[in-house]
């Protein structure tokens, strides 16, 4: 499987290796490469629907392969507005491209005070290292 490392412009990242990547008023929504590494294949994802506002850190998908749980949360307060189409009977677009055609799904941020920062670009390549210390 071909594997690009194609990153998106403006994203941020939470200390779960989830993604966020800004377009105006809509946030796409994926995970970080470094999180599928060793993973060969997605089997399918399990989907949680809400409605209205959710909450930071809500779980929002969960990306199944043979031995592996993959939790997908929300990184900001948010709404959600839908899936990527593009994985419909191509799942493994996530791992050809974890960070930029293989998003997950798409929200509008919700602008409530109180919000933790996200890990910019650098912030969260010094978090992996530490993680591979650990």
């Amino acid at each position: 499987m071909k594997e690009t490392t194609i990153s998106r412009p403006m994203m941020h990242y939470t200390v779960e290796h989830e993604w966020i990547d800004y377009n105006g008023t809509v946030g796409f929504v994926g995970i970080s490469a470094f999180k599928l590494k060793g993973i060969k294949k997605i089997d399918n994802i399990k989907w949680y629907r809400y409605k209205g506002a959710i909450e930071k850190g809500t779980l929002i998908a969960e990306l199944h392969s043979e031995d592996y749980i993959i939790p997908i949360h929300a990184p900001v307060n948010c709404k959600f507005l839908g899936s990527n189409q593009k994985l419909n009977g191509n799942l493994n677009l996530i791992l050809e491209s974890p960070q930029d055609r293989g998003w997950v799904f798409f929200i509008t941020p919700l602008k409530f005070s109180g919000q933790e920062p996200l890990l910019s670009r650098e912030d969260y390549q010094k978090h992996i290292r530490l993680k591979k210390v650990d």
